[in-house]
């Protein structure tokens, strides 16, 4: 692998560059425990300091201050924390992430933060230790940091991103044959192989461009449509791009028809009952429900993988509902007091364009669902009120889309006998 540290010296030389466009977005609040393929992570610490904080919490402390406007105590801190645990691999990780995040104040860039984050990323990359092909889940919270990294220079510079997406999807392909890695989540290693496939194309090495994106389909990847617009592969064989697109499009499609089928058919049906306010004022009720299929999404404005998949039921009303089907958001911010919450649900739905019925829940809810409950769940509810598919945690919207359409042929079919029947 080519060394990153190249990308320190041609960060530090292209000033003229803007990058508004790059960084638009505010910077995210750091948290020292993630999830993702893993549960929880602790970040490291690197141990306890002379002083009466550990790296690891002086650099929490460096984002916060960098949040609040602070950026050069923020960054003062965020150095001193890092004199004292460079040594511990997960404590780089989370400084990467942090100097990343602080690298944007406000939509302006910061290269010279950018280039510290770069450079223990290199620092980091040569040790091997976390090239995804011994400790699976450092290496998989190095390739994420890689990731956000490389996302954060693109448009400064797409050399430099290649370099770091290149890197990212090699650890990539290292987790994929890795026993430690968790199977069940494979289809997340999509994202970082297609940005290697993203890094070739961008450096004319258009089949490992090829090989790589078709190896991130094969995994799991299916943002199809995105890979089509993306502009890296603008200089690509476009039929062969399009073909290939078509290809693993009508595969996944064909397996999300069939695993749907399969999800409803074993699944355990089971009657619910549910009496919500509704952020808009009036109550969301169980009884509302019956006569159509409906989709019930609980979740919560401070889930990350919930705000995730909140474009997914937007289409899916835009696309599916009707008399026949219904989309609720039923948010589970504050299930003791959940009138506490209405407020915050209804300027999420507002700020986000959301356009179906957002309420909030109460533990009364969750208490109906068999096992226990993680959010996101999205109930799928037939048209006699019973529960006919429990989707733990995050689906895509084919796989959302599948459940919801299968059940609305049942509802038709069932309607067309009536009639006929007559």
């Amino acid at each position: 692998m080519r060394s990153i540290l190249l990308v320190c010296s041609i960060v530090l030389v292209v000033t003229s560059i803007s990058l508004e466009a790059a960084f638009a977005a505010a910077p995210q609040a750091y948290h020292a425990s993630r999830t993702g393929a893993y549960t929880t992570y602790d970040g490291g610490s690197g141990g306890n300091s002379d002083q009466s904080r550990s790296p690891g919490q002086m650099l929490q402390q460096a984002n916060n201050l960098g949040l609040k406007g602070e950026l050069n105590d923020a960054l003062e801190l965020a150095n001193r924390a890092y004199e004292q645990g460079q040594h511990d691999p997960a404590f780089v990780v989370n400084y990467i992430e942090v100097m990343t995040h602080l690298g944007v104040v406000e939509g302006e860039a910061n290269k010279s933060i950018l280039n510290l984050a770069i450079t223990a990323a290199n620092r980091l990359n040569k040790t091997k230790i976390c090239n995804g092909q011994t400790d699976a889940e450092l290496s998989y919270h190095f390739m994420v940091a890689l990731g956000q990294l490389a996302d954060g220079v693109y448009d400064l510079n797409e050399r430099i991103a290649a370099q770091l997406y290149s890197a990212q999807g090699k650890i990539a392909r290292n987790l994929k044959n890795n026993p430690g890695y968790p199977s069940e989540s494979l289809e997340i290693l999509g994202q970082p192989l297609l940005n290697l496939a993203k890094a070739n194309a961008i450096n004319k090495r258009s089949e490992a461009a090829f090989d790589a994106m078709t190896t991130a389909f094969e995994i799991g990847y299916t943002k199809f449509d995105e890979v089509i617009e993306d502009r890296s592969f603008a200089d690509l064989d476009q039929v062969k791009l399009q073909d290939l697109v078509s290809v693993h499009r009508s595969v996944y499609q064909d397996k999300v028809e069939q695993w749907s089928r399969a999800a409803v058919t074993s699944f355990e049906s089971f009657k619910i009952d549910f009496d919500v306010a509704n952020v808009n004022g009036g109550r969301i009720s169980s009884d509302d429900a019956v006569g159509k299929v409906t989709v019930v999404d609980l979740w919560a404005t401070w889930c990350a993988p919930c705000r995730e998949g909140i474009p997914h039921f937007i289409h899916l009303q835009e696309n599916l509902g009707g008399k026949q089907v219904e989309v609720i958001g039923i948010s589970m911010d504050d299930t003791e007091n959940p009138a506490s919450a209405v407020d915050t649900v209804k300027s999420f739905g507002i700020d986000n364009d959301v356009n179906y019925t957002l309420g909030v829940g109460t533990e009364a809810i969750k208490n109906q669902i068999p096992g226990k409950v993680l959010l996101p769940t999205t109930l799928f509810i037939d048209q006699s009120g019973t529960v006919r598919y429990v989707a733990q945690g995050y689906h895509n919207y084919d796989q959302l889309a599948a459940i919801t359409k299968l059940l609305s042929s049942e509802f038709t079919s069932a309607s067309a006998t009536d009639n006929a029947s007559r």
